[in-house]
């Protein structure tokens, strides 16, 4: 059966994506940064980690079919709140993370002439979150990522599918940073925000939904260049086209409460 990479998979879409595959007879090779049973303790951040893990999936599997790249976090706070340095970490991890795996895995499924590619971005990469701003950028800029990658590499038979789950059941926003350098004159709206987010992500899909998704994107004989996971998304999708853009901020800001 198929080798998969999974990344992020300490909990959450990523955990219940390498469960589901393994289930369904996949072998799963699965890391994230926290220390955990049934995978890998690799940072994304660390070049030289990333590329011993997967020297190490192929000294055991000799393969490596698909990579499925979960490995993210968010921050919460305004634009002007967030630090340089933490705008700088947060792309580290989301999308430099994202690089590095598949750059690790890519001269193998070269060679191989054969490779899937599922880049996960979020509901979040097409729409600006207020107060999760950088979140917001960091998938758009992997969806970029994963368009422009799929164009290069079919040419070696490595297929890419960006994937966007919407509102998941998930302990992302536990995860998430707050910002170091709060500033008060945020503080109402940034919290408005934040109720309306932990509000939609309890009703959210099950992750097990997303896991799901990846399995079918996987086994398809042609892969679409994206995808979709969740009615709220679809939504903001097929809003954002059809309306205009004063008309959408106003939608936006009603949906986040501000």
């Amino acid at each position: 059966m198929s080798v998969v990479l999974v990344t992020g998979a300490a909990n959450g879409m990523g955990a219940a994506t390498a469960k589901y595959l393994a289930g369904l007879g996949y072998t799963v090779e699965a890391c994230d940064r926290l220390d955990g049973d049934g995978h890998a303790t690799v940072d994304v951040r660390d070049t030289e980690a990333v590329d011993a893990w997967v020297r190490s999936v192929l000294d055991r599997n000799g393969r490596i079919d698909a990579v499925v790249t979960f490995a993210a976090y968010g921050v919460v706070g305004s634009v002007e709140e967030t630090g340089p340095d933490e705008a700088a970490d947060l792309f580290d991890t989301n999308v430099l993370g994202t690089h590095r795996v598949v750059r690790a895995a890519m001269p193998t499924m070269r060679a191989q002439g054969a490779g899937r590619v599922v880049v996960v971005s979020s509901g979040a990469g097409a729409i600006a979150e207020p107060y999760g701003s950088w979140y917001s950028a960091t998938k758009a800029a992997v969806e970029r990522l994963g368009e422009a990658l799929r164009m290069e590499v079919s040419q070696f038979g490595v297929q890419v599918s960006v994937l966007a789950p919407g509102w998941t059941v998930t302990p992302i926003i536990d995860a998430s940073v707050r910002v170091t350098r709060p500033i008060a004159e945020y503080d109402a709206d940034r919290g408005a925000v934040l109720t309306r987010v932990s509000g939609y992500l309890a009703q959210g899909q099950r992750a097990d939904a997303v896991a799901r998704k990846v399995q079918e994107i996987l086994s398809a004989a042609r892969p679409r260049q994206t995808y979709v996971c969740g009615n709220d998304v679809r939504l903001s999708f097929w809003t954002r086209r059809l309306v205009s853009g004063r008309m959408y901020e106003r939608l936006v800001r009603g949906y986040y409460g501000i």
